[in-house]
């Protein structure tokens, strides 16, 4: 049940018109509200105080609009009529664990409070209790502030150090602790004597204003760095498919969901991308949350992890992050392998781990490579993953894929025929990760070409997006390819939303230079007016084996762009043999930085269909 909904303005540097909606309801509504909103909105996220849930929408425009207001009335009205069924009827979601729910009536207009025992300060009159009000009569009353996702640092090697201008939503001041966490939220909350009025004593959280952040703030406030991964509300247990391909996962995690840090601790899931891991951490993070509370439960990375640690060192915070970690219950950690060991973070991350397991605490990690293969992150860290349970997470068979798919489909409320599925993703089992974005692309499309072009058939959109039949063996430039695109110059404005910048092997920048003209032209084609502006134009070492992601990532925050091009390396230098978990590495780092990522093989210079897929990415 919606009970209420309220949205405010959250412009951020990269965004003026980034708007929040906040949310007091339960996970089905914002299931549905998300779906409403498709990818207009972000993930959800939880807060505390008069709402549960956060979401933020990029950008809110009318047709946008008037479907909040549509699918927030319906919910409000079934709202309203199980309150009028059973007016105590609050029962807590189970993904979350909000602060305890005092029962309440409302206070009809006619009646006067109840006279104070004793004499107390003068206070403002009584207000009725919330009550589920159309939107459209509602008033917008301005929200209590809430902490908005952190910004991203332009830091990532365990040698780089973060500048103390970094900008960011002002926080609450105090010792630093380099994440956003519900918990700490919670903790805040939970102290105050009442959620709206100011604490007696102590910071207090910071509005976002003009006038820079509160007085006694220093710039450790600015830097911060989310540790925490924001759960999909979708990847649970009743949307998980089990079969043979992931029998023993599912009955190891519903082990660890009904008796955390007993038999399986830790617990390593591993398996190509694709497999189902982040569908796992999410479902046992789901699990635990019902029954030990969300509070208990610390989901990261790898990458988030480490870094979050350095940055705690580095800005004085260490002492209240090893007092979170003290009071957790359940750690887990996803792409376990992305783990950056220092000389530094290497003393805490260890001691923690091994804490974990030897208060029979429960740990949860994932790994793309198979446990022979972590010795060295095992040794460098001082922890052993693999001395608890691995489970191997494999491609399930042709008949699981198949309802995973159509369960997919059915959620986006794409349809393809069944010739289109089983020619198209069945032939190979394409990765369910690739296939979630090509779905989720065909969705973006749908909106740009039926507004240019009427209606188009999800099969035409398929086609668009994978370019069936299309001849691009030949991906060398001519002559010809260099006159057209050489007169074009990518224009930089500071002022547009999607700021992006192109990554190219070494040795190719006249192919970057012909793959931004194309992705321009081709833009111009479909219709589209992403109003881009070109920020960096970089190179990369295509025969350097290490280190290459983590040099993406932290360049591109430091230019702070949305979006990146990733060029893929010659299939003969060093890292076209490894192209794969090269992209996959660069596309997680990216995404801890908040920073959207796309991929355009070298092979595919030419190709119409794969600057479509580029677009559809950064958009």
């Amino acid at each position: 049940m919606l009970k209420k909904w309220d949205v405010a303005p959250a412009p951020s540097d990269k965004n003026p018109g980034r708007h929040k909606l906040l949310i007091k309801g339960e996970m089905k509504d914002i299931f549905l509200i998300v779906k409403t909103l498709g990818s207009l909105c972000s993930r959800p996220e939880k807060t505390s105080g008069e709402f549960n849930f956060i979401i933020y929408i990029s950008k809110l425009e009318m047709d946008t609009l008037k479907k909040l207001k549509s699918i927030t009335s319906e919910l409000s009205v079934s709202a309203q009529a199980a309150e009028e069924e059973e007016p105590f009827g609050e029962e807590p979601a189970p993904f979350f664990s909000p602060k305890p729910k005092l029962k309440t009536e409302p206070v009809p207009a006619t009646e006067q409070p109840r006279p104070a025992p004793q004499p107390a300060p003068p206070v403002a009159q009584p207000r009725p209790a919330p009550q589920p009000i159309p939107p459209a009569e509602r008033p917008r009353p301005a929200p209590k502030p809430v902490e908005q996702p952190a910004l991203k640092l332009p830091v990532i090697a365990a040698q780089a150090q973060p500048p103390a201008d970094s900008p960011a939503v002002s926080r609450p001041s105090g010792n630093f602790v380099p994440s956003i966490t519900g918990r700490m939220k919670m903790e805040a909350a939970t102290k105050a004597e009442a959620p709206a009025a100011a604490p007696a004593s102590g910071p207090a959280p910071a509005p976002a204003r003009a006038a820079g952040p509160p007085a006694g703030s220093t710039a450790r406030t600015k830097a911060k760095w989310a540790m925490e991964l924001p759960l999909i509300p979708t990847y649970s247990f009743q949307t998980l498919v089990a079969g043979s391909h992931n029998r023993f996962a599912h009955a190891a995690a519903m082990a660890v969901v009904e008796n955390p840090g007993v038999i399986y601790n830790p617990l390593l899931l591993f398996g190509v991308p694709g497999t189902g891991k982040t569908h796992f951490i999410n479902s046992i993070s789901y699990g635990l949350s019902a029954s030990i509370g969300q509070s208990n439960i610390f989901v990261t990375d790898g990458i988030k992890l480490s870094k979050g640690v350095e940055l705690a060192i580095k800005e004085g915070g260490i002492g209240r992050l090893e007092e979170l970690f003290a009071k957790v219950k359940v750690l887990i950690i996803d792409d376990v392998h992305l783990l950056m060991v220092s000389e530094g973070n290497k003393k805490y991350i260890s001691k923690w781990l091994n804490d974990f397991v030897t208060q029979n605490k429960q740990i949860v990690a994932t790994s793309v490579f198979p446990p022979k293969s972590l010795s060295g992150l095992e040794d460098a860290v001082g922890f052993q993953f693999t001395q608890g349970w691995m489970v191997d997470l494999k491609m399930p068979a042709p008949q699981a894929y198949k309802a995973i798919l159509n369960q997919l489909m059915q959620g986006l409320d794409i349809k393809l025929s069944d010739e289109e599925v089983n020619g198209i993703f069945m032939g190979n089992l394409m990765p369910f990760s690739e296939v979630v974005k090509i779905l989720e692309n065909m969705k973006k499309l749908e909106k740009f070409m039926s507004s240019a072009l009427g209606a188009v058939s999800h099969a035409q959109l398929l086609e668009t997006l994978l370019g069936f039949g299309e001849t691009t063996a030949d991906a060398v430039l001519t002559e010809e390819d260099v006159h057209h695109a050489s007169p074009w110059k990518p224009v930089r404005q500071d002022s547009a939303w999607n700021k992006w910048g192109i990554f190219f092997p070494k040795g190719m920048r006249w192919e970057a230079e012909f793959a931004l003209y194309s992705m321009h032209e081709r833009a111009l084609e479909l219709g589209l007016n992403p109003e881009w502006s070109q920020v960096f134009i970089e190179e990369y070492n295509s025969d350097e084996l290490y280190g290459i992601p983590f040099k993406i990532g932290i360049y591109a925050s430091e230019q702070n762009v949305n979006g990146v091009i990733i060029m893929g390396p010659q299939p003969t230098s060093a890292l076209g043999g490894q192209a794969s978990e090269f992209r996959q590495i660069a596309f997680k780092i990216l995404d801890s930085f908040l920073v959207k990522s796309a991929w355009l093989p070298c092979e595919k210079l030419k190709s119409k269909a794969a600057y479509t897929k580029i677009l559809m990415d950064l958009l």
